[in-house]
């Protein structure tokens, strides 16, 4: 399936490359990540990250993800990961999950949010104008992770729901929160 780079102003979203795994490991390699993420190896070596990059591969060849490394458009420095998943085709009915994550040297820059947004035009631009035709994107994340929530409103996203006790954290169960977007929106 086509895995389309996209630009923002400041930002490209490409495939990650096999010389990046070290910077991969650094970034998924942190006290946040092992908490609102406990299912991410802690360290996460540049045997995961390896691991990691060929499994992300092969999923997007069957056209069931998508994952962008979000770096810098100028120095091409991979700041993060933006991927979407969970892609529904059902008919016309087309929606999808983000899940992202960012290096540590670039959090709190509004980086994240810029690529969701980028990500978002192209997935809801028409197929015939080189989009993906989607309906409606959706984040989820624990309730008490307050700098995911704050990307996904910076992004445009609305929250619509919460489920008690849904959201597996690594030390206990948080309410699970939801947003989405729609192409209305």
């Amino acid at each position: 399936m086509f895995h389309p780079v996209l630009e923002t102003a400041r930002l490209r979203l490409r495939r990650w490359r096999d010389d990046e795994v070290t910077r991969i490991s650094a970034a998924r390699t942190n006290a946040l990540t092992a908490h609102f993420l406990p299912f991410i190896p802690q360290p996460f070596t540049v045997e995961d990250a390896r691991f990691w990059l060929k499994d992300m591969a092969e999923q997007a060849s069957d056209g069931r993800r998508f994952n962008w490394c979000v770096a810098d458009v100028a120095t091409d420095e991979g700041l993060g990961n933006l991927t979407m998943f969970g892609i529904h085709l059902r008919g016309r009915v087309r929606d999808a999950e983000l899940g992202y994550w960012m290096h540590p040297e670039a959090q709190g820059r509004g980086v994240m949010a810029e690529a969701i947004q980028g990500v978002a035009r192209w997935y809801f631009a028409p197929r015939d104008d080189g989009g993906f035709g989607g309906r409606r994107l959706f984040i989820r994340t624990a309730a008490s992770n307050a700098a995911a929530r704050r990307t996904a409103e910076k992004a445009g996203f609305r929250h619509v729901g919460t489920e008690r006790a849904a959201f597996e954290l690594a030390t206990h169960v948080d309410d699970k929160v939801t947003y989405d977007l729609l192409i209305t929106d």
